[in-house]
């Protein structure tokens, strides 16, 4: 049985690209999971939106993810959150899902 201390998990980290001399770290947001019966209460929102906090802080200049294109809430949730829809990953679960692979920029 879930409990509050165990109901949720975010994954993310950042990169480091350098092109015509100039660094630019890019967030990664890999995995964002509430259990059921903690959905709705603004969990994944505050798990995110500190997420995204830290890996300002940490100078990216974007954060990128992908979600899979049927899951509406998640589409909700990120797009909510000011993710722009960038590319349309055709088959790209295992399970043949469509993707789409979202950014986030930071002004």
């Amino acid at each position: 049985m879930p409990t509050e201390d165990n109901a949720s998990r975010i994954i993310s980290n950042d990169e480091a690209t350098t092109s015509n001399k100039h660094i630019n770290k890019v967030g990664y947001l890999g995995m964002l999971a509430v259990d059921k019966s903690f959905r709705g209460i603004g969990i994944g929102t505050s798990l995110s939106i500190q997420a995204l906090d830290r890996m300002r802080c940490l100078g990216c200049s974007s954060v990128v993810l992908e979600t899979e294109a049927c899951n509406k809430g998640a589409m909700r949730l990120y797009e909510r959150l000011g993710f722009i829809r960038e590319e349309l990953l055709e088959k790209y679960y295992l399970n043949w899902g469509d993707a789409f692979r979202l950014r986030l920029w930071f002004c």
